[in-house]
């Protein structure tokens, strides 16, 4: 047999380094939602990704193909988990197995930012989730609600870094609300819950929202808007 180049070594090294550095810068920004399809089948999630961090710039992966031990790492820095519709099961689930250890991620700087709307008509939801914040749906759709509006208008999410709305309309906006923990509230619907919040965990943040996706939205381009704000504030603001 031939013996190798030096060339073909070296090209040999950056074939199997390129991409794994890639992978990495990649999987720095996280989309997770169920492999089953998409929430609503619509894609307004990832537009927001790609419109805050770049196309390529983030990786999606999927709830039922996850170990906490790989994703809650310090080359993670931003996760976007979406847990509503038929992603609810496996987030749940997910949720459930490692909440323990997404608290010690966030503490440790990490940036999780959760949206679950729950979409069983005919059962109710409970989730425990970081800093003792707990999602609730009620059954019956009887949570879900048609307006939302903002409590904390001085928050960046209001105004930057895309002009947006301050309150939301649709059917329905919302599913899922939160109670629990030392949360700062950012909106309320039309039930008086808080259906948007945020909690500084250590040197972490998590934000959290009960809504549908931004095409159910009204105003519009707005409401898209106001999603790619909260993502880029849970990804990027200072917390000194």
């Amino acid at each position: 047999m031939k013996p190798c180049s030096r060339l073909a070594w070296i090209a040999l090294a950056v074939s199997i380094v390129v991409p794994a550095l890639a992978q990495n810068a990649a999987t720095t920004n996280v989309y997770i939602r169920s492999n089953v399809n998409q929430p609503w089948g619509q894609a307004t999630n990832e537009d927001a990704m790609d419109s805050v961090f770049g196309a390529g710039n983030w990786t999606t992966l999927y709830f039922e193909d996850l170990t906490a031990e790989t994703l809650f790492t310090a080359s993670t820095q931003f996760i976007f988990m979406e847990g509503g519709d038929t992603s609810f099961p496996s987030f749940r689930d997910f949720m459930q197995g490692n909440t323990n250890v997404a608290t010690t991620w966030i503490q440790n700087g990490g940036r999780l930012l959760i949206m679950c709307a729950p979409n069983d008509p005919l059962n109710g939801a409970f989730v425990n989730l970081p800093d003792n914040v707990v999602l609730q749906a009620d059954a019956f759709y009887n949570s879900a609600a048609s307006t939302v509006r903002a409590v904390d208008l001085s928050n960046p999410i209001f105004s930057s870094p895309h002009s947006t709305t301050n309150n939301l309309n649709g059917d329905f906006v919302a599913h899922g609300y939160f109670t629990g923990g030392d949360v700062q509230i950012l909106m309320k619907s039309n039930f008086n819950q808080t259906v948007l919040g945020m909690d500084v965990i250590g040197s972490g943040l998590m934000m959290f929202g009960g809504m549908t996706t931004d095409n159910i939205h009204l105003p519009q381009p707005a409401a898209h808007a106001l999603l790619e704000n909260i993502i880029y504030y849970t990804a990027f603001t200072s917390l000194d």
